[in-house]
C-alpha cells in the first residue's frame, strides 16, 4: 500500500547569466532555460578561492562558449573515447 503526503518542493524559477546578466524564466517558451550551465564546488584545503569556501556562477550558452569555449571538449551523442 502506498501513502501519499502533500510536500513542499524548491525550485529554480529564474536564473540570471552572472556574466551577461541575461535572466531566463522556467516557462519561457524556448530553450534558453534548460541551456544555463551552473557551477557550484566546495573549495578544498588551500585552494585558491579560500580553504572551504562555496564557489559558484550561472552561465547562459553564448557566455559559457566566449569564456570557456578554447578548453571545452565538445562531443557528438554517441561518441565515445573507444570509437576515437
Amino acid at each position: 500500500m502506498q501513502r501519499t503526503a502533500p510536500r513542499t518542493v524548491m525550485e529554480v524559477c529564474a536564473i540570471t547569466c552572472d556574466r551577461c546578466g541575461r535572466e531566463v524564466q522556467r516557462d519561457d517558451a524556448d530553450y534558453h532555460f534548460q541551456q544555463m550551465t551552473s557551477i557550484a564546488f566546495d573549495a578544498g584545503y588551500d585552494s585558491v578561492f579560500g580553504d572551504g569556501n562555496r564557489v559558484e556562477i550561472d552561465l547562459c550558452a553564448p557566455c559559457l562558449q566566449q569564456t570557456l569555449g578554447a578548453w571545452l571538449r565538445v562531443t557528438a551523442p554517441g561518441d565515445t573515447a573507444a570509437s576515437r
